[in-house]
């Protein structure tokens, strides 16, 4: 069987397609799949990823044009330049615009949904309306459908009538990490530190973290803002005044391999206060590593962590400063959630049960 997925940026940014397809692929390929990757960068080029052919068109500046160019250059070159290829899987609605293209070809497509766009609070009225008229003429084009959450499957079902499935994101079941150099370059130590990690982004919402970290009581925990963002330079300065009379707010960058796996293991909590999600990686990794998570009460973060989170109401900084410092004092008492997380990753959540499931779906598809 042989798959082209579109698209992506570049496989080593954070990032949650990224991060989907980073895992996926290479799993895939070690399943005996053939697999093309298109991707954005700074140069056009063909290289090997982990067995995966990773194909890479020039970026533009322009981050939302971008990927309508992306989708519209991989569906020609995998229509014309590649042979054989029996899947053509579209990421997001940006790239799925050009669909059309190999659904009016004969071509198996499927279009996968990571998030719903035009609810992110960045865009003005007028983009939102454009976005939606996107996603209408998307989801009507296309038959075979699949989405990273419930909740995104539901919506399908409720706004247009149309039936899709469910195959979740998912995380690997972490090694243990000793002793990693970022630990001691932050100045942190072991269960002292909260960590958020994420692009920095506005729908993410680390500005309400910062904000009710800068009230909580308890002054010798630490707060981790990990990651970062090409394109929201203001938004970065923005947060990182917001901490400025903070000694105790550390902003590390965008972490990725040991750095992010040693971040994880060390932290007293994790939290993502995010608005809207799909269903976020980063916070599977955290319950992969045993991990007690306060996130904010929207579907995406109940999908994961189902019973077993500290949830607070979205945007609400009063509400996360309570949580957080009710948190810490009773730490003891949520340690049960620690291998509850663990256990409902390793039951449902692993890239090995996620890429059986993506394998079934397309060994049906190819089977109409």
């Amino acid at each position: 069987m042989k798959i082209a997925f579109i698209a992506s940026r570049n496989i080593t940014e954070i990032g949650g397609i990224e991060n989907y397809m980073a895992n996926l692929c290479p799993i895939l390929v070690k399943k005996g799949q053939e697999v093309i990757l298109y991707t954005e960068g700074n140069k056009y080029c063909v290289e090997d990823y982990k067995g995966v052919m990773l194909i890479t068109f020039k970026s533009l500046k322009n981050k939302f044009l971008n990927k309508i160019l992306l989708g519209f250059k991989a569906s020609l070159n995998v229509i014309f330049k590649q042979k054989n290829v029996d899947i053509i899987h579209y990421n997001a609605m940006a790239a799925g615009l050009f669909s059309f293209i190999p659904i009016l070809l004969g071509k198996r497509v499927i279009f996968q949904m990571h998030g719903i766009e035009w609810q992110r609070s960045k865009w003005s009225s007028k983009s939102k309306l454009i976005i939606k008229l996107l996603e209408a003429f998307v989801i009507k084009v296309n038959k075979n459908i699949i989405c990273v959450s419930q909740e995104q499957t539901d919506y399908i079902y409720n706004r247009f009538n149309k039936k899709s499935e469910t195959i979740f994101s998912g995380t690997n079941l972490p090694d243990k990490i000793i002793n990693n150099p970022i630990i001691e370059k932050y100045g942190l130590e072991e269960n002292k530190y909260i960590l958020f990690l994420a692009r920095l982004v506005d729908e993410k919402r680390p500005d309400i973290l910062i904000k009710a970290y800068n009230n909580i009581l308890n002054k010798n925990i630490k707060l981790v803002i990990a990651g970062n963002d090409n394109h929201s330079d203001k938004y970065i300065d923005y947060l990182k005044n917001l901490a400025k009379n903070n000694k105790n707010i550390v902003f590390t960058g965008s972490v990725y391999g040991d750095d992010k796996n040693s971040l994880l293991s060390s932290c007293l909590l994790y939290c993502t206060p995010s608005e809207l999600e799909g269903l976020p990686i980063t916070l599977l990794e955290a319950m992969s590593f045993k991990k007690i998570c306060i996130a904010s009460n929207i579907p995406a973060h109940k999908e994961a962590l189902a019973e077993n989170g500290v949830y607070f109401e979205v945007n609400n900084v009063n509400d996360l400063q309570k949580k957080i410092d009710n948190s810490i004092n009773t730490y003891k008492d949520l340690k049960q959630f620690e291998e509850l997380n663990y256990m409902r990753i390793k039951q449902n959540f692993t890239w090995d049960l996620i890429s059986k499931q993506y394998e079934q779906y397309c060994i049906k598809l190819l089977a109409k």
